[in-house]
């Protein structure tokens, strides 16, 4: 199995190989001639290499550095469970992740704007001024919403890319003027 994500770089759904020794090695890459998500130790864990070991489990891995907590066996299952707990590790990245069509859709304002700026600097600096005057009162309201919905400052600090302690400072006041308490 591997899964990539366009979406989500740097966190690619990998196969660990549990191997007699207790070591964890990666999977290999799949065959050209494979599809990307087919282990080369096929269905069964059997190696490809005939001299090479045998693996006595999988574990799910990411890319990122993320190891799951238990072993699989070494079956087909086993590689649905590795995804199933990979899906997990994800699921909170998935959650603060931007839309890839509204980030392209941002990309090309930021680009429009940047070659106004060059021809029209007064004009871009109007868009600019309107882009503020909704944009400031948006991210509020939805940190406001994260907090309703549960998430803490540190996962609303990652998604806003600053630390929780700055999301904190910067938004405590507008989350306790919309609490009902």
């Amino acid at each position: 199995m591997r899964i990539r994500l366009e979406d989500l770089p740097g966190h690619e759904g990998l196969v660990g190989l549990r191997m007699p020794d207790g070591s964890l090695t990666v999977a290999p890459e799949a065959q050209p001639d494979e599809p990307a998500d087919t282990p080369r130790t096929g269905r069964t864990g059997a190696a490809t290499d005939e001299h090479a070991p045998t693996p006595t489990a999988y574990r799910a891995m990411c890319s990122c550095g993320w190891t799951g907590s238990r072993d699989h066996p070494p079956t087909e299952e086993g590689t649905w469970s590795v995804t199933s707990e990979w899906s997990q590790h994800m699921k909170p990245l998935w959650a603060a992740a931007a839309p890839a069509w509204l980030l392209n859709r941002s990309d090309t304002l930021r680009d429009s704007v940047a070659d106004l700026t060059t021809t029209w600097p007064l004009q871009a600096l109007g868009v600019l001024a309107e882009v503020e005057r909704w944009q400031k009162p948006l991210i509020e309201r939805a940190v406001v919403a994260a907090r309703e919905a549960g998430a803490s400052w540190s996962e609303i600090g990652t998604a806003l890319g600053i630390t929780k302690q700055s999301a904190h400072e910067r938004f405590n006041a507008a989350v306790r003027r919309t609490s009902p308490d």
